[in-house]
């Protein structure tokens, strides 16, 4: 069984952004230009790597809302995971400086989101299954 599978995708995000900040690179990169493209529109478009990791987090969000739907002892390690990962991203963004950005309070609303969807995913199909099985 793969690590992936129970560990939450945004514990990554929240242990990549405290090594970078130790290491010197967050926050002051995040208004850093990634790249600059023509559109077809002739808007000139330039993400910046807050907003990379914006979108980073929009997928992990999509991919751990896919994993909630699972109904196994291995979703219940997930869930409670993700509850400590969203304390974590709490408390960094209320007690620490560098964290107090808006990409790190988006970042943490996605947590919230991912618990809450988790829990609310889990306990409906719980819930349709043992209906289910009741008749």
């Amino acid at each position: 069984m793969s690590v992936l599978s129970f560990f939450p995708l945004f514990g990554f995000f929240l242990v990549g952004y405290h090594i970078l900040y130790f290491i010197g690179l967050f926050p002051g990169l995040l208004n850093q230009r990634l790249i600059s493209m023509n559109l077809p529109s002739g808007q000139l478009w330039e993400p910046t790597i807050a907003v990379v990791i914006i979108l980073l987090g929009l997928v992990a969000l999509f991919i751990e809302l896919f994993k909630s739907t699972r109904t196994s002892s291995v979703s219940i390690v997930d869930h409670i995971l993700s509850t400590f990962v969203l304390v974590g991203f709490m408390v960094s963004w209320l007690i620490f400086e560098w964290s107090g950005n808006s990409v790190f309070l988006i970042l943490t609303v996605m947590s919230f989101l991912d618990v809450i969807a988790g829990f609310t995913i889990t306990i409906s199909s719980a819930r349709r299954d043992l209906s289910l099985g009741g008749k």
